[in-house]
């Protein structure tokens, strides 16, 4: 059991059952207020249909659930096993912490957080307390190495991107959320439209044994060749990013380590809109 899932059966193990909106709030609120203090980050969030949301949070609830640990229903989350994790011992200043947010009840924690952290009401349905519209074009590019799932969905939001394009040959993770058909799904929840693209990624063999610069050079070569032949797809690509804002998604953090940056440069020389590389790529 992860560190995150452990505070996860420590809370419900002290309160016995919780609604799933409450359990979020307060697991959100541990994220951005205790963690401030004391670097124990769990989770990350994202705005949802009633606030903060996490699916990788939600994600743990599940698997927790097929251990039988705990039980679900419409709208609550019953502890119903002790084993041997019943003395998880956590900090006592997190415990206060826990305990004083389980007394709040579930219209205090949302109107907390509402009033608190307004960007993560552009989704709610049950007050918006700031707007949120994507409203630009153009192409940027993500690699989603090092990040949740969470992680990677909120830098999407924030980038107002309306379509992702998936240009792994092999759209497969062993990292929660980022399978196709789970990608896909998560980001319909949010009104972002996925599309894959395998044609245009690198197959996987030609991905072995990159070590040397000269190695990634030599690969690069090879892609920028190949996607002369790929201009059906790179006309649909430039066509959407003329109506849409679209980012181009593969695994590597360093877009110079990912054929990304090559594919990028090609639509650039395809006519397409620049730049290409969000300010939050740059960073990394």
């Amino acid at each position: 059991m992860m560190m995150r899932q452990k505070y996860l059966y420590y809370f419900l193990q002290n309160t016995r059952q919780c609604s799933k909106m409450k359990l979020a709030k307060i697991f959100f609120l541990f994220n951005n207020e205790y963690t401030m203090k004391n670097q124990c980050k769990l989770y990350n969030f994202i705005p949802y249909k009633y606030g903060p949301y996490s699916f990788e949070f939600f994600h743990d609830v599940d698997i927790m659930e097929r251990e039988k640990i705990l039980r679900t229903d419409t709208n609550h989350i019953h502890f119903i096993h002790d084993n041997a994790l019943s003395k998880i011992d956590i900090p006592d200043d997190l415990s206060r912490y826990l305990n004083r947010l389980s007394r709040l009840s579930e219209k205090e924690l949302i109107e907390y957080v509402y009033d608190h952290y307004p960007n993560y009401t552009i989704f709610s349905e049950i007050e918006k307390k700031k707007q949120y519209i994507r409203d630009q074009t153009g192409i940027i590019t993500i690699g989603y190495e090092g990040l949740s799932i969470d992680e990677f969905l909120m830098r999407l939001i924030q980038d107002k991107i309306d379509t992702l394009i998936d240009i792994r040959n092999n759209p497969w993770s062993m990292k929660y959320g980022f399978t196709k058909q789970t990608l896909a799904t998560l980001c319909d929840k949010l009104g972002i439209q996925y599309l894959g693209i395998p044609t245009l990624g690198v197959p996987s063999h030609l991905r072995k044994n990159l070590q040397t610069k000269e190695d990634y050079d030599n690969l690069f070569i090879h892609y920028s060749t190949y996607l002369k032949t790929r201009t059906e797809d790179l006309d649909k690509i430039i066509k959407l990013s003329k109506k849409q804002k679209l980012a181009l998604m593969c695994f590597e953090r360093d877009s110079h380590l990912c054929h990304r940056h090559i594919l990028a440069e090609e639509l650039k020389r395809f006519g397409a809109f620049n730049p290409f590389f969000s300010k939050r790529e740059k960073r990394t």
